[in-house]
């Protein structure tokens, strides 16, 4: 019974993460085709210092990435998840939004990107925020073992 709740939990997770990683391609598919169908882009302010575009939006990339992982090792503590352990369905519930969480930051850091190349048409920008956000997308789904373990650590109330 436990190894079907997590194989849907991982199935259920995995969907949702080939439809975040389909708005990445889909991103990607608008820079794309701005970058060379409008050669002469150069951004909706190009005259915008591009270091300070840069530091801000990689700021807030890593502060997304910092929350993204701190919220996710919060929600996966054993005694959060004991909490939950009492009702199934408030368990199953906890253990499906936690990698949403994670995802939604991980979309922001794209959206990041995506308004890095428009303000400033910096495409090398938005595709190293794109690959950092598709990681982050992979990183959220969790593991069998971590899952198992948060099962284990649950019935051993």
């Amino acid at each position: 019974m436990e190894k079907e709740i997590i194989k849907g939990i991982r199935r259920s997770v995995t969907l949702l993460a080939v439809f975040a990683a389909a708005f990445v391609l889909m991103y990607s598919g608008v820079v794309i085709l701005v970058k060379f169908l409008y050669i002469y882009f150069q951004g909706f302010i190009p005259d915008f210092n591009e270091n300070i575009l840069r530091a801000v939006f990689y700021g807030l990339s890593a502060l997304s990435v910092a929350a993204a992982a701190l919220i996710s090792k919060a929600r996966y503590s054993p005694e959060k998840v004991r909490n939950r352990a009492v009702d199934a369905e408030a368990l199953l519930r906890y253990l499906l939004i936690t990698p949403v969480i994670s995802m939604a930051f991980a979309e922001a850091v794209l959206i990041f990107g995506f308004f890095l190349f428009f303000l400033s048409a910096l495409y090398v920008d938005f595709f190293a925020l794109a690959a950092l956000s598709l990681g982050l997308i992979v990183w959220s789904i969790p593991s069998n073992r971590l899952l198992e373990g948060l099962f284990r650590d649950s019935l051993q109330k």
